[in-house]
């Protein structure tokens, strides 16, 4: 049987010799990485002294970069190199081509008056709308008053603050301006207004907010023809609302309810007798455009326009209540959509020196159900978002009275659009669309704008001659 032999030991010669050819090998791996590794470090080291400068880079590339910078640092950029500056320039173009919101951008505040108007001087002939532009500012004057060349494209301003002189001064440089806002308007006068509408032939929207100083009286104004949407200091519409009842093109008329207390308007910013009158006068100049009678036992002819839509954001007083109630559903008034977002009252408490918000009584919402019941056959959206008062026990005397009045009229019962703070936001996305209903983009964020003030808006619908024939046989 055979047995496998272990190997036989190694002589000293024999290992001496391996451990010598082992040595070498390792000397020879290690002179290698070291030749290798050299090479490489040289040949990093020679890439990035090839590595072109930010100015060596094509335009395409400046771009892409450019284009991921704040606009502090475009305009820092915009001052360092020509090169670079009208590369900016390219990207505004794009960016800002609709419009420029100067609110939004923080980079107007850190400039000086002479920065700010070069801003604006690069900007103007680049974007079709300036927003939220402050009137009173150094930098806006300073612009405006330079500006020699006209800007035949821009169709929107809007100021958060304005005055007398930027209505002497905008429509030479913004001839074609379609849509205006002044803001807070300080020391514009009736004539001031009358030159404006005189010179933007193609104004179809301007909104006018109270300052704390309203002139009286509001006269000799003579509204452009193209207007769609007004909205004005309450006191101006219940002045002038014969001329604005006569526009051909107007759709939507806001009354913002004055700040400052007046003899004939004793309306603060939660609102009081102001928005009944508003009311008033609207409903009397519709009225008194009727046409005579007809011959066939009609006193009157029915009005070319009728109010379609009611937007309240304000206290409901006992005036503006009883007006609404007595008008019922008429020729003049037929809803189709409604909208209440109240304001809460303060109350001093004597005791303790406290200030509270406090609703309205729950009756001054109660009042509002048998309107609302008159206007079942047309009535088709109802809007008390922001509202307290929009409670359970509202709601469901509203459904109650508006399904017994079309039960009344011989309707079946038709479902109509309530919108309330309760509603599911996944499910509440967008109020009822409407063909007459003013569609503009920018309705949600002048909504925004505008939380905090009182005012009554009045959506009105001009009516064809076959519509009048209708109505006057109904």
């Amino acid at each position: 049987m055979w047995h496998a032999l272990p190997p036989a030991p190694l002589s000293s010669e024999s290992r001496l010799s391996e451990e010598s050819s082992t040595s070498m090998r390792l000397r020879s791996s290690r002179q290698t990485v070291r030749v290798f590794g050299t090479a490489e470090s040289h040949q990093a080291v020679k890439g990035v002294n090839d590595c072109p400068t930010l100015t060596e880079l094509n335009d395409d590339c400046l771009l892409l970069i450019c284009e991921r910078l704040s606009i502090d640092d475009q305009w820092s950029l915009l001052q360092l190199d020509e090169r670079l500056g009208q590369l900016v320039l390219r990207i505004w173009c794009r960016k800002y081509a609709q419009h420029f919101d100067c609110g939004r951008e923080q980079l107007l505040k850190r400039l000086s008056a002479k920065e700010q108007s070069q801003l604006l001087h690069l900007l103007c002939s680049r974007t079709r709308a300036l927003l939220n532009l402050n009137g009173s500012s150094g930098g806006c004057r300073q612009w405006l008053n330079r500006k020699r060349k006209c800007l035949a494209h821009m169709q929107r301003m809007s100021f958060v603050e304005s005055g007398a002189w930027v209505l002497h001064r905008l429509p030479a440089i913004c001839p074609n301006l379609v849509h205006l806002q002044l803001g807070l308007g300080e020391g514009i006068t009736p004539v001031d207004l009358h030159l404006l509408f005189g010179q933007l032939k193609h104004l179809r929207v301007l909104e006018l907010q109270p300052g704390w100083s309203c002139p009286r009286p509001w006269t000799d104004i003579k509204y452009g023809e193209t207007l769609e949407s007004l909205k004005l200091p309450a006191c101006l519409v219940r002045a002038t609302a014969t001329e604005i009842m006569r526009l051909p093109r107007l759709r939507r008329l806001t009354g913002f309810l004055c700040h400052k207390h007046t003899d004939d308007d004793k309306a603060n910013a939660v609102g009081s007798d102001a928005a009944g009158a508003t009311i008033s006068a609207c409903l009397k100049a519709l009225q008194d455009s009727r046409g005579p009678g007809n011959g066939h036992g009609h006193g009157h002819e029915p009005p070319a326009c009728q109010i379609v839509g009611l937007h309240l954001q304000c206290q409901l007083d006992s005036s503006l209540l009883r007006l609404m109630v007595e008008t019922g559903s008429g020729d003049t008034f037929r809803l189709h959509r409604f909208a209440w977002h109240s304001q809460l009252t303060v109350h001093y408490d004597v005791s303790d020196g406290s200030i509270k918000w406090l609703p309205q009584q729950p009756r001054a919402a109660h009042a509002l159900l048998p309107f609302l019941a008159d206007q079942a056959d047309s009535l088709r959206e109802l809007d008390f978002t922001r509202n307290v008062h929009a409670t359970t026990t509202f709601l469901s005397l509203l459904r109650e009275q508006q399904k017994q009045q079309q039960q009344r009229l011989g309707y079946g019962y038709r479902e109509f659009s309530v919108w309330h703070d309760a509603c599911p936001r996944m499910t509440a996305t967008t109020p009822h669309s409407d063909p007459d209903r003013d569609t503009d983009a920018d309705t949600d964020t002048d909504a925004e704008q505008t939380n905090d003030l009182a005012f009554v808006t009045l959506e009105l619908q001009h009516l064809s001659n076959e519509q009048r024939i209708r109505a006057r046989e109904r």
